[in-house]
């Protein structure tokens, strides 16, 4: 039975992507060009991903912690959760509460025998956390799970979490993809919710508004096995993409933003839907970044990996999740290349001391407050000042220094309005001129939703469904799923114990 059970569950994660398209592909490969060389700077690069890609966001962030200013996370766990074992990724990783004890104990060690860099580095880094809570694929607590593993290793303020809105198990955009309560299809969905920008800005601090039309750039497929001899053996494909605005094109400073698809989210399977649709491009056309999508490709075989997903679990070996793993140091590659023609350009801020200008309160959850400002010439760091109502005298609510210009405020109350001002502090402990004050209200609190969206065998084999004559019930409802087998899926809630229904929350 244990047997069937993680066959029904392998099964849910890869079932459609065993379709190789292969005229696309070979028209791909045809179209392939060498990636460039430009004026980037290293440690400027941030990454992000979604599901299998945000796992992957989360190793690269950590195996190089040096050089990546920012991490952003859309339906991920925490660092090493598979611990190089399949069962524990389909289980635990996915659908349970994983303990982040052993996993930061492991940290740890890989630091001190330098599989990783020092885990120090984490604590300058800023994370963008995101869950849908319709999200029945990955579920609430394996990403509240990520969450306590970076409050380890760094402040609170550099770490914002998004988790009040309906989405499914999707990338979420403004304005382009299906239905936001959605799961499946193309994964990406349409929210109104500009999560590739508010992950930028997070990251970045204020950051030129987005190009809302002809983008000045190009997309460009590049041979990804200029970086791997036969990036197949280890489930990479032959081409990949990046973005590459015109300024960086003329080898002005530039940065690069790693951004990594999802399990059946790969070029192959969805066309350009990720690549050139996720809202990454707009934000890099006006900011000088490039936007690398790197691209993992289906294999059945050696590695076993038919839905071109990541490695997250170790199907490349136990190293999965360091610098020498396989995926990351090709990655790592193609970041390097892309780096080749920095000049020396140095990224501290220019211009005089004095108060920050541009102070957004971007977005909130119930309990939290995104703020982001422009950085400011001169300053060692900020300070950021809130008081709940108008007339209130305003209190600073960072313990230390925030070094970079963004913060995430958090412990607050549902529905509640903030204002805030912010600050700079020069080397010499000398405080700027205030902000101006924005204010901000809290999101409602969600409501409480605990979606599972699986095959209707595994369903029933988990105790969410009854089986009669080959066809699946919703426990407690009795609401009739289909065939009881691993070829349909049914989304079903947790209304009570022991009691579901199909659907999703509003």
């Amino acid at each position: 039975m244990h047997q069937h059970s993680q066959f029904s569950k392998l099964f849910t994660y890869i079932r459609t992507g065993l379709c190789l398209l292969p005229l696309a592909l070979a028209s791909a490969q045809a179209n392939a060009v060498t990636l460039g060389a430009y004026n980037v700077k290293l440690d400027q690069t941030s990454v992000s991903g979604i599901s299998a890609g945000a796992n992957m966001a989360v190793q690269f962030g950590i195996a190089y912690s040096s050089i990546i200013k920012g991490v952003g996370v859309i339906s991920g766990g925490p660092y090493d959760c598979a611990q190089n074992d399949m069962n524990t990724a389909l289980s635990t990783c996915m659908i349970g509460s994983p303990t982040t004890t052993n996993l930061i104990s492991t940290t740890n060690s890989w630091a001190s025998y330098g599989y990783i860099d020092p885990t120090v580095n984490i604590a300058k880094q800023k994370i963008w956390m995101f869950h849908g809570y319709n999200d029945g694929v990955i579920k609430a607590t394996v990403e509240d799970a990520l969450y306590t593993f970076y409050k380890h290793y760094t402040d609170a303020g550099n770490i914002y979490y998004k988790n009040n809105l309906n989405a499914g198990h999707a990338m979420v955009t403004s304005s382009y993809g299906t239905t936001c309560t959605a799961s499946g299809g193309k994964y990406v969905n349409n929210c109104g919710y500009d999560a590739a920008g508010l992950l930028l800005e997070h990251i970045y601090g204020a950051l030129n508004p987005k190009n809302t039309g002809t983008l000045s750039g190009t997309i460009v497929q590049f041979n990804q096995s200029a970086f791997y001899a036969y990036p197949a053996d280890i489930s990479m494909a032959a081409t990949g993409y990046a973005y590459v605005p015109a300024s960086c094109a003329a080898q002005q400073p530039c940065r690069v933003h790693i951004a990594l698809h999802g399990c059946q989210q790969n070029a192959a399977a969805v066309g350009n839907a990720f690549y050139a649709n996720a809202g990454y491009n707009q934000w890099a056309d006006t900011n000088n970044m490039i936007v690398l999508y790197p691209q993992a490709t289906s294999s059945s075989l050696a590695p076993l990996n038919p839905n071109a997903c990541f490695d997250w679990w170790g199907y490349n070996g136990s190293n999965y999740a360091q610098k020498g793993g396989k995926q990351i140091a090709m990655i790592k590659a193609m970041l390097t290349k892309l780096a080749a023609n920095y000049n020396g350009w140095s990224s501290t801020p220019g211009g005089s001391f004095g108060a920050p200008s541009n102070l957004v309160a971007a977005d909130s959850s119930a309990s939290r407050v995104a703020l982001y400002w422009n950085p400011v010439g001169g300053a060692a760091g900020y300070n950021v000042y809130r008081n709940s109502c108008s007339g209130c005298g305003f209190t600073k609510v960072n313990a230390t220094l925030v070094t970079s210009p963004s913060y995430a405020d958090s412990g607050l109350s549902p529905t509640s309005t903030y204002y805030y001002y912010v600050t700079a502090v020069s080397s010499a402990n000398v405080e700027s001129p205030v902000s101006a004050t924005v204010s901000k209200t809290t999101a409602a609190t969600p409501p409480l939703c605990d979606p599972y969206l699986r095959d209707n065998y595994t369903q029933w084999l988990e105790g969410r469904a009854d089986m009669w004559w080959g066809f699946d019930y919703a426990r407690g409802s009795g609401q009739y799923m289909g065939m009881g087998d691993v070829y349909d899926a049914t989304n079903l809630i947790q209304t009570r114990l022991g009691y579901y229904v199909i659907g999703t929350c509003n």
